[in-house]
């Protein structure tokens, strides 16, 4: 699950309660969850959000790089997003 969508489902109070046990401020969650100007949780946040809110995973908090942070989460169920192909060499 992405983190809006979960954090939406919280009860009054349980944002500020989820930012406090991660050790970052309920204004910084709001702009993981909006992705605003880039915005990605390091891997560690990731590794700690995911332990907290057992819904949302690394993959859903860094969807286009989690495989190179964790190639061990890569299974059948969950490849490695594909690459974009590279330029050909000019002549």
């Amino acid at each position: 699950m992405e983190l809006r969508p979960y954090l939406d489902t919280l009860p009054r109070g349980g944002i500020a309660d989820i930012a406090r046990k991660l050790g970052i401020s309920t204004i910084y969650l709001h702009q993981l969850a909006a992705g605003q100007a880039g915005r990605l949780p390091s891997p560690e946040l990731c590794v700690r959000m995911e332990r907290l809110m057992p819904d949302v995973s690394r993959r859903d908090l860094r969807p286009h790089d989690w495989h190179l942070i964790w190639p061990e989460l890569i299974t059948k169920q969950f490849p490695a997003p594909a690459q974009p192909a590279a330029p050909a060499a000019a002549a």
